[in-house]
């Protein structure tokens, strides 16, 4: 039986993180600080590769103005390894324009304390990034749940709430890279069955490679508890692993559409075809949004929506959607 109360706490919703934010303060007992964002990495031997990256992009002037900000601060030696990793001789050789978007995937346009993250402990916000889709920014995962924080399953905070006057700084051993629809599926151990299907369960298709490739898909990502509630349905399931691949195969391309669909695009009794081939048909008469799937179970419930990847967008449901099994 479907337990969507469940599948909410597993995800982050929007309000309570600016609700978090509208409580945060800087009236934390400690001097104020002296220095702006920029001022500090400008002064900071470990960032000498970020204050390059910031003054090549002119993103400096955006981090000395007044205002309230967070960044997430890649050192020099996080940047070497991501210069090695994309072929660039230096940070120089990045194209401006991707290197700006990419350094906006390191700001929140809010200050963020260690605190806060740890309050929320695995969620979603939005960078300053711009995303596919105009007006849009990119998500970034966290998980505050253990000693470190993790962004997007690739990036630890290692010192956390370096004070600014205009925000805060979080210093990273990673570059945080734009998101992939496979970063959201990854990194969040709620959809940890998700991942067993698109890979051990399914050899034979490569789905992580779509999911992480340039074109631009819609996920509708079952949770854990989703799957469970699939395996319970067969005596013989145990695992997604005992699903026979085929019959898995397709059940996963029901989850996925060509090209993004996000919430506010969707209106009542529309549809769209799926990988698989079959219609999924959407309901929107209850205020959310529901799902008919090919083989007509109705009220499958997207329960977080809009995780904006740079390929992509994913929107979390209760319920595996089955395909038309007859056809």
């Amino acid at each position: 039986m479907r337990n969507p109360k469940n599948i909410r706490h597993l995800f982050f919703l929007f309000i309570a993180f600016a609700s978090l934010l509208s409580c945060n303060t800087n009236d934390d007992g400690l001097p104020p600080a002296e220095d702006s964002i920029a001022e500090i990495v400008a002064n900071s031997p470990q960032f000498s590769t970020l204050k390059t990256a910031l003054e090549r992009t002119g993103l400096e002037t955006s981090l000395q103005a007044s205002g309230s900000l967070t960044l997430f601060a890649p050192t020099d030696a996080a940047f070497d390894l991501f210069l090695a990793t994309a072929n660039f001789a230096s940070i120089e050789d990045v194209p401006e324009d991707v290197l700006e978007n990419l350094l906006l995937n390191h700001v929140l346009a809010a200050r963020v304390d260690e605190s806060i993250l740890r309050a929320l402990g695995k969620n979603y916000t939005e960078t300053m990034a711009v995303g596919p889709v105009a007006n849009k920014k990119l998500t970034l995962f966290f998980d505050a749940t253990e000693s470190k924080i993790v962004l997007n399953g690739i990036s630890d905070i290692t010192e956390a709430d370096i004070r600014a006057t205009n925000g805060i700084i979080h210093v990273v051993d990673a570059v945080i890279d734009f998101p992939t629809l496979a970063t959201f599926v990854k990194s969040n151990d709620g959809f940890s069955k998700l991942t067993q299907a698109l890979t051990t369960a399914t050899p034979a298709t490569d789905f992580m490679a779509t999911l992480s490739g340039s074109a631009q898909y819609t996920l509708f990502a079952p949770a854990d508890v989703a799957f469970d509630a699939l395996l319970d349905t067969n005596p013989d399931w145990t695992t997604v692993d005992d699903i026979e691949e085929g019959l898995l195969t397709s059940v996963l391309q029901h989850h996925v559409v060509s090209g993004i669909i996000r919430s506010s695009d969707i209106n009542d009794d529309d549809t769209a075809t799926t990988l698989e081939g079959d219609l999924i048909t959407f309901s929107t008469a209850n205020g959310g949004i529901d799902i008919t799937d090919g083989e007509g179970n109705d009220g499958i419930t997207v329960v977080v929506a809009d995780l904006q990847a740079i390929n992509g967008v994913l929107h979390a449901i209760d319920e595996v959607l089955i395909p038309d099994t007859t056809n």
